[in-house]
């Protein structure tokens, strides 16, 4: 039988990110930028906003996380084990402490066991030598405890010291897995600029496939909108990997698909303009179906926007289907009823849709056959 995630079942241990949003712009530009990374590299994983830590990252592959800690400072002094692994007193009275953010980590290996891969920690500023040093072992696959006992031993004194009330059994071979698998990494994004930089990788990412720079940018601003809502929003366990996925998750894959699918539609209204004035339509028609053509392709380029997506294929369907029975030239009254009882069908009729879709993807249809 089937074992249930560990990852989908456990109770998130807080969902700080809807409550200090404000906060983090960073991190919601750190993840785009990380995004970006991934569609560079073509990796199929999906990740995940505010899901037991600042950002998980979903291997479709060997389906195991690896978790991501993202934290800002204002200052310029080096992150030290001993900052790293500091409690701070909870808010509320007689809270007792929170976990230091080495803590927390150690608690995603502790929780989740094989399902946890790597986790990392990840900052606008750099590292001082003791930390630079456990990740130049870690990095070259050698075991700490062998190499450096003395940092190993410091490290796992501070861990051992949060666990004290409730030590696992099973302790020393966690820690093991969390000391030789937690990675740091400085953030090429600075404090003043990620905004600027981020934007920069997304466009510099775009530059040689030949799409228009208002698309690319409305494609990035819908990216960035939709870490912060993902980001905001809050989820009771156990969850399914689907409601996960539409809740908290950007599928890598279907963004690249989709830009992919932008890319070869974009450019291309001088052209849909042109064959339309070979149809028999007014200018007002044909002045109509363009602006319904570009709310269509921006709304397309809305990754997240499952149930647009389900319209769209319905209507192409039954429109492709209706033109080769009958041959139809134009958009008849029986076509745009056919399309509405199919859309009931599949409970997806919508007041809100635009009455001009169906002329849009039946005019794009007829020219991509054209073509």
């Amino acid at each position: 039988f089937l074992i249930m995630s560990r990852v989908l079942t456990v109770e998130q241990r807080e969902q700080a990110g809807s409550d200090s949003y404000n906060r983090l712009e960073y991190q919601v530009y750190w993840i785009v930028c990380h995004i970006i990374g991934k569609l560079q590299n073509d990796v199929e994983c999906i990740i995940f906003c505010e899901f037991h830590d600042d950002m998980a990252e979903f291997s479709t592959k060997n389906q195991q996380y690896q978790f991501f800690q993202i934290k800002t400072k204002e200052d310029s002094s080096n992150w030290t084990i001993a900052e790293m692994s500091k409690r701070e007193k909870r808010k509320e009275k007689n809270g007792g402490y929170k976990k230091s953010f080495l803590g927390f980590i150690f608690y995603n290996y502790l929780t989740f066991g094989t399902e946890c891969l790597h986790c990392h920690f990840v900052s606008n500023n750099d590292f001082d030598t003791e930390v630079l040093l456990w990740q130049s072992y870690i990095e070259d696959k050698k075991n700490l405890q062998a190499e450096n006992i003395v940092l190993y031993q410091k490290i796992k004194d501070r861990i051992k010291d949060e666990f004290l009330n409730d030590m696992p059994s099973n302790f020393d071979s966690v820690f093991d897995d969390f000391i030789q698998n937690t990675f740091v990494h400085k953030s090429e994004l600075q404090l003043m600029t990620y905004e600027s930089q981020t934007m920069g990788k997304f466009f510099n990412h775009l530059a040689d496939k030949n799409i228009p720079s208002n698309t690319a940018n409305l494609i990035f601003q819908q990216l960035l909108s939709d870490v912060r809502k993902k980001s905001k929003e809050k989820i009771k366990t156990p969850i399914s990997m689907k409601s996960l996925v539409e809740k908290k998750g950007i599928d890598i894959a279907q963004i690249g698909k989709k830009i992919d699918g932008n890319i070869k539609n974009s450019g291309n209204y001088s052209e849909f303009h042109d064959y339309l004035t070979t149809q028999s339509l007014s200018e007002k028609d044909i002045h109509r179906i363009e602006s319904a053509k570009t709310l269509h392709d921006s709304r397309w380029l809305d990754v997240n926007d499952f149930k647009y997506q389900e319209i769209v294929v319905v209507l192409r369907k039954t429109i492709s289907k209706f033109s080769q029975q009958l041959g139809t030239s134009g958009v008849s009254e029986d076509l745009n009823i056919l399309c509405n009882q199919e859309l009931q069908k599949k409970n997806l009729l919508s007041d809100s849709l635009d009455k001009s879709l169906v002329e849009v993807l039946y005019y794009e249809q007829k020219l991509s056959r054209n073509n």
